[in-house]
C-alpha cells in the first residue's frame, strides 16, 4: 500500500513543477522496498525476551568466553570446543532449571549443574572459568538491548518512511499552523508531519550513538572488576570474548556499580515516548469534532461508546499519549541502579523492568506505525478551519508586501488597526484591506487578492518537506 502511494505521490509531484520531489519520492520507494520484512515485528521483539532465548544467550556467552580463553591457552582448545558444541539450549530444560533453582537458590549455579550433565569430564571442568556470575548476566543484558535497539532501529526506519511518504503526499495540503492553541499562520500538513521525521531522525541519531557503547559493553573482569580470575591474559582474553560475541573492543574500566548504559538506554525510551504520546495527543486533538482535520482509521466493528452509537472515539492516539506516562516511568526505576554500593550490589540485577520498558517501546511503536499507515486526511476541513477566522491570519503576508514601501513598524501598525476595527465585524480582511486607503493606496485589488491566497505555499516550504522527506536534514 505504501509503495502504491508513493508512485501516486510522484505522478502528482510532477505536475507541479518539482523534479526534485519525483526522484525523492521514487528513491524512498526504492528504500522501502529493501526494508526487512519482519519490520517492526512484535514477534521478534518478544522473543528476545523468551526463557529459551534467554538461556541460548548464557550458554554463547560462556561458548565466547571458552573460546576466547583457548585461543590464549587459559583452557585447553579440546575443552572449548566442547564447550562451544554442547551450547544448546535444549540440553538446559526449562523445567529443570527452574526445579534447580528452587534446590540451590542461584541461578547461574543453576544453569551450570544442568548443563554440566551433558558435558564431557574436560567440559564440565573448564566451563565458567575464571568468570563470576555476574560478568555472564552483565555481558547477556548488553546483548539483550543491543539486539532491542536493533528492532527498535528497524521500527524508526519503517516510521520514518511512512512519514516520508505522507509528507510528500500533503506537500501542498494547507492548513492552519497553531501557536499557544491559537490560529497563527497557514502552513501544509506534509511541513507538520517534516517536524515530526526531524525529531525521529533525531532519536535515530541517538540510537546509534547508545547502541556503539552498549556494544562496548561486555564485560569479563571477575567479582571485582580487576580480573583476578584469568591471570595476566585476562586483558586479552576479554577482547577476544566481546569480538567472539560480535561486540566491539570492551571498556577498560569495570562497569559492574556503574549502570550508566544501561539508565542511558532507559532515558532514551523514556525520550522516545514522550515524541510519541506529542504526536498522539495532535492527533488526538486534529481528529476531535470541532477540528475534525484527521481520522484513525478503525474497522467497521469498532465500537466508540457503549451508550453512544454516533461517536468513534480515538483509540491509538491515546494509547500513546499513556506509553508517554508510563515509560518514563519504568525509565526512573533503572536511574535507581545507578547508585550501586561500592564495587557492586545485587539490589536490583537482572531487573524486569528491563524487559517491561522495551516490550512497552516496541509495542507503543507499532501503535504510531499503524496510525499513520491508515490516517485518513480531511483536507476540506483543514481549509474550512483556516477561513474561519475571515482571512485575518494572513496578517503578515500583508505587514511584509505593504513594509517594502512605508517600513515594517508603520505597516505593522497600519494593518493591527484595521485588525482591531474589523476583527469582529461582519467583513473579511480581503474586504476591509480594499475599504483602507492606506492599503489601497498601495496594493491594488489583485495583489490582496494573491497575498491572502492561504493555497499558495512558498516555494521554500515546499523544497524544505521535499528536502527532509529525502534524508536532509
Amino acid at each position: 500500500m505504501m509503495i502504491s502511494r508513493l508512485c501516486n505521490s510522484a505522478i502528482a509531484r510532477t505536475t507541479v513543477n518539482s523534479l526534485f520531489a519525483h526522484v525523492a519520492v521514487l528513491l524512498l520507494g526504492f528504500i522501502l522496498f529493501l526494508q526487512p520484512a519482519h519490520a517492526c515485528s512484535e514477534k521478534s521483539l518478544d522473543a528476545i525476551f523468551s526463557p529459551e532465548r534467554s538461556t541460548q544467550r548464557l550458554l554463547d556467552i560462556e561458548a565466547a568466553m571458552a573460546r576466547a580463553q583457548a585461543k590464549h591457552g587459559v583452557i585447553p582448545k579440546s575443552a572449548a570446543d566442547e564447550i562451544t558444541r554442547k551450547a544448546r539450549a535444549d540440553l538446559v530444560p526449562q523445567s529443570e532449571l527452574r526445579a534447580e533453582r528452587d534446590i540451590v537458590r542461584h541461578r547461574m549455579v543453576a544453569l551450570l549443574n544442568i548443563w554440566r550433565k551433558s558435558l564431557n569430564e574436560e567440559g564440565g571442568r573448564y566451563v565458567h572459568f575464571g568468570a563470576t556470575t555476574v560478568d555472564i548476566y552483565d555481558t547477556a543484558t548488553m546483548l539483550q538491548i543491543d539486539q532491542v535497539l536493533a528492532e527498535l532501529n528497524i521500527c524508526l526506519t519503517e516510521t520514518i518512511g511512512t512519514m516520508a511518504v505522507m509528507a510528500l503526499e500533503h506537500r501542498d495540503t494547507v492548513m492552519i499552523g497553531r501557536t499557544i492553541g491559537q490560529h497563527a499562520q497557514p502552513i501544509s500538513f506534509g511541513k507538520k508531519v517534516s517536524v515530526w521525521i526531524g525529531e525521529f531522525r533525531r532519536h535515530q541519531d541517538r540510537l546509534g550513538e547508545i547502541r556503539q557503547r552498549v556494544r562496548r559493553s561486555a564485560i569479563l573482569k571477575g567479582a571485582v572488576g580487576n580480573y583476578s580470575g584469568l591471570g595476566n591474559k585476562a586483558i586479552a582474553v576479554e577482547k577476544s570474548f566481546a569480538a567472539e560475541l560480535g561486540f566491539d573492543e570492551p571498556y577498560l574500566s569495570d562497569w559492574h556499580g556503574t549502570r550508566d548504559v544501561i539508565a542511558e538506554y532507559a532515558l532514551f525510551l523514556g525520550l522516545m515516548s514522550k515524541s510519541h504520546a506529542r504526536m498522539g495527543q495532535e492527533i488526538f486533538l486534529l481528529q476531535s469534532t470541532d477540528i475534525a482535520e484527521v481520522r484513525e482509521s478503525l474497522p467497521a466493528s469498532a465500537v466508540g461508546s457503549s451508550s453512544m452509537p454516533h461517536k468513534q472515539n480515538p483509540i491509538a492516539p491515546e494509547a500513546l499519549v499513556q506509553s508517554g506516562r508510563v515509560i518514563p516511568r519504568l525509565a526512573e526505576i533503572l536511574q535507581d541502579d545507578v547508585i550501586n554500593l561500592f564495587e557492586r550490589d545485587n539490589i536490583s540485577r537482572q531487573s524486569p523492568v528491563i524487559t517491561e520498558i522495551s516490550i512497552a517501546t516496541g509495542s507503543m511503536m507499532r501503535t504510531l506505525n499503524k496510525l499513520l499507515e491508515g490516517l485518513s486526511v480531511n483536507a476540506t476541513n483543514m481549509r474550512s478551519n483556516i477561513d474561519r477566522t475571515n482571512g485575518f491570519v494572513m496578517s503578515q503576508k500583508i505587514v511584509f508586501a505593504l513594509a517594502a514601501h512605508v517600513g515594517k513598524t508603520k505597516a505593522e501598525a497600519i494593518v493591527k488597526d484595521i485588525i482591531y476595527h474589523h476583527r469582529t465585524g461582519s467583513r473579511s480582511f480581503a474586504e476591509a484591506l480594499r475599504a483602507d486607503h492606506r492599503i489601497a493606496d498601495i496594493l491594488s485589488r489583485s495583489q490582496i487578492e494573491q497575498l491572502l491566497d492561504p493555497a499558495k505555499i512558498d516555494l521554500e516550504s515546499q523544497r524544505q518537506i521535499e528536502r527532509i522527506a529525502a534524508g536532509a536534514e
